[in-house]
Parts: C-alpha cells; sequence; structure tokens
C-alpha cells in the first residue's frame, strides 16, 4: 500500500483564515488606539483644568497686594496734590507713574480672571441671539453715547449656547469697534445668517482696521497691535474664541487695513 496522500491546500480557506485573522488584529488596532484617544482626551482635560485654575487663583490672589500699593500709592498722591507748593516734583511723578501702573496690572489680572472662567458655562440652551446682543448694548450704552455711535442689526435667530457668554462674545466684539474707531463715528452693522447646522453672526464697523498679516494673531491673549494708546488688555478677542470654542462655534476677523474690520462667528443650531 502507498503512503497516505496529503490533503491538498485550499487557497480560498486559507485566504479566509488570513483575512480573519487580519480583522482580528485590526480590531485590536482599532481597541488599543480609542483607548489611548480617551486617555489623551482625558489628561488634555485633565491639564486644561489645573491651567484654568492656576489662572483665576494666581490673577485673584495677585489683586490682594495690588489693591496695597494702589491704595498707598493714591494716598501718596493725594498729599501730594494737597500741598503742591512743598510736594518734590520728581516724587510725584514717581507716584503717578506707580499708580498709573498699579491700575493696569489690576486691569490686566481682572480681564485673566474673566479669560480662565471663559467658556465654563455648562448648562446651554436654545439662546435668541437678540437677547445677549441687548444685554452687550447695554452694558457698552455709555461708550456708545460717548463717542456718538451708531449701530444696527437684522432680527438675529435662535442659536444653542449659554446666554450670558454670548453676551460677553457680543460686548468684546463692539467693544473693539468703538476703541479702535476711525475719525468718523463709529458705525457698526451686525447681521446673521442660519445654516442647517450653524448660525454664522458678522459684525461689521468702520474704524481703523487691522494690518490683514495680523488677523489671526489678534485672537490670541495678550496680543496687542496699537500699545497702550488705546486702553485694553488684549484680552477680548482671546476670551470670545475660548468661550465659542467651548460652545462649538469659531471665530474669525478679517480687514484690509484700511476700511474697518469683519468679525464673523458661529455657534450651533
Amino acid at each position: 500500500m502507498g503512503s497516505p496522500s496529503k490533503p491538498v491546500p485550499d487557497p480560498l480557506a486559507e485566504a479566509l483564515e488570513e483575512n480573519q485573522q487580519l480583522r482580528s488584529s485590526l480590531a485590536r488596532l482599532q481597541t488599543a488606539y480609542e483607548s489611548c484617544q480617551e486617555k489623551t482626551k482625558q489628561q488634555t482635560a485633565a491639564a486644561n483644568e489645573q491651567l484654568q485654575q492656576f489662572l483665576y487663583a494666581a490673577s485673584h490672589d495677585l489683586q490682594e497686594p495690588l489693591r496695597g500699593i494702589i491704595t498707598y500709592a493714591q494716598l501718596l498722591d493725594r498729599e501730594f496734590a494737597a500741598d503742591p507748593v512743598n510736594a518734590d516734583s520728581a516724587n510725584r511723578e514717581s507716584t503717578s507713574f506707580i499708580l498709573s501702573s498699579a491700575l493696569r496690572m489690576r486691569e490686566l489680572l481682572q480681564q485673566m480672571l474673566v479669560y480662565s472662567r471663559a467658556g465654563s458655562a455648562k448648562h446651554r440652551k436654545a439662546v435668541n441671539l437678540n437677547v445677549p446682543l441687548q444685554m452687550a448694548l447695554l452694558k457698552l450704552a455709555p461708550e456708545i453715547a460717548a463717542c456718538g455711535a451708531q449701530i444696527v442689526h437684522d432680527p438675529l435667530p435662535e442659536v444653542f449656547g449659554d446666554e450670558t457668554e454670548i453676551a460677553q462674545v457680543f460686548e468684546h466684539i463692539m467693544s473693539n469697534s468703538l476703541k479702535f474707531r476711525s475719525a468718523s463715528p463709529p458705525e457698526i452693522v451686525i447681521s446673521a445668517e442660519q445654516g442647517t447646522e450653524q448660525c454664522t453672526v458678522t459684525v461689521r464697523d468702520n474704524g481703523i482696521g487691522i494690518d490683514p498679516r495680523f488677523c489671526e494673531q489678534v485672537l490670541l491673549p495678550f496680543k496687542r497691535l496699537h500699545g497702550n494708546g488705546i486702553p485694553g488688555a488684549g484680552l477680548g478677542l482671546a476670551i470670545c474664541n475660548k468661550i465659542l470654542s467651548a460652545n462649538q462655534g469659531h471665530i474669525q476677523l478679517e480687514s484690509d487695513g484700511e476700511h474697518g474690520s469683519t468679525v464673523r462667528f458661529s455657534l450651533p443650531v
């Protein structure tokens, strides 16, 4: 009798088995990837939370010694003002410099506090944009009246977000338009375009505008293009950017540097 014949390999069965092994390996890799992605997400969230807590604590706690500096500088300034004949001019200038620098630092710390909390709202809902816009207009009423600004807007739709935070976005954008105005009275036009998933709000002004090269940079914290001649901490648009990112939105700035600026921001509907 001859030796038993070996089974003939079945190419199709082998290919199917190899395919199944590849599928199993791919599934394991996918599970490992998703696990790493989740861990990275959790670690990033924890790091961001720690950073926000640090910013809040630092900006809050630093205001206490700063209040002492401001108080004593103000007392010295009043004493020098009450006796200008015997007051040394150099001391008066030094005191004035200390006071103005301390007040500037207080403004920066206050804006850092606002920035640290921006986008932290937990309860978002359907919001009629006309409401936060009116909240912002009410807060800016003194500045609007002082420079004779004209602000017009279309009826605005509803979006999904936090009413108070959206009011902050309107406030900071319009505040920039009022501060960086041209020789003409400020004109601000607000409109909105609603899509199926997001609503885009456009805020146009007739101010001095900015160099197009810096349109993205001004969305970063403490980015100032006009020095200390115009008040502000350089955090307004950064706060807007942080709020909108937390609300699944987006912001962008457009300008040719000559004919005002256009800010567009989007929010989910």
